[in-house]
């Protein structure tokens, strides 16, 4: 998979919006993000809708994953 840029949270929904996978800068290898129906998933299908909480390595290090 490879890595593309350095992103904020909200550039990283945007791009789950328009189908991409993100990863964060401290998730392992096999960890991503992406939006099924809407709604932030992880790589395994389970919602993801409480995991942000605005704590400051989350609002930065995004990447879209391919």
């Amino acid at each position: 998979m490879m890595f593309e840029g350095n992103m904020s949270w909200e550039e990283a929904q945007a791009a789950m919006r328009e189908g991409k996978k993100v990863r964060n800068f401290y998730f392992s290898s096999c960890e991503f993000f992406r939006m099924d129906n809407g709604s932030i998933v992880c790589e395994n299908g389970y919602s993801m809708s409480g995991w942000y909480r605005g704590e400051e390595w989350q609002k930065t290090g995004w990447s879209i994953i391919s």
